[in-house]
């Protein structure tokens, strides 16, 4: 997962800070991360990460109805479904992760 290429990319003015990876065994799921120094726009950050997961093959996911989670993708990665998130923990950061969960809930 680490290799994921929306891990790797990252919006223009974007500086990659730390790469991180952690296994919870007792729940079963594994995160991995990077956290990059961003002083840009919110919005641009996550249509930059909505876009590389779509380029990935990231797809949306879908409710049992079949209807589209907005913000939502899903992927199958060595046979455990993962979900990619974006989040802004403090000023000026943007950490990108994905988790992947044998379990399988929804994350999202």
């Amino acid at each position: 997962m680490a290799d994921e290429t929306a891990l790797g990319t990252a919006p223009d003015a974007a500086d990659r800070a730390s790469r991180s990876q952690e296994c919870d065994a007792d729940d079963r799921f594994v995160v991995v991360g990077t956290r990059y120094r961003y002083g840009g726009a919110p919005k641009t950050a996550v249509r930059h990460c909505r876009e590389a997961a779509q380029a990935g093959s990231w797809r949306p996911r879908t409710t049992d109805g079949g209807e589209i989670v907005p913000g939502c993708f899903t992927k199958s990665v060595d046979g455990t479904t993962a979900y990619p998130g974006v989040e802004s923990p403090e000023k000026d950061v943007l950490h990108v992760e994905i988790v992947a969960d044998r379990a399988e809930p929804e994350w999202c």
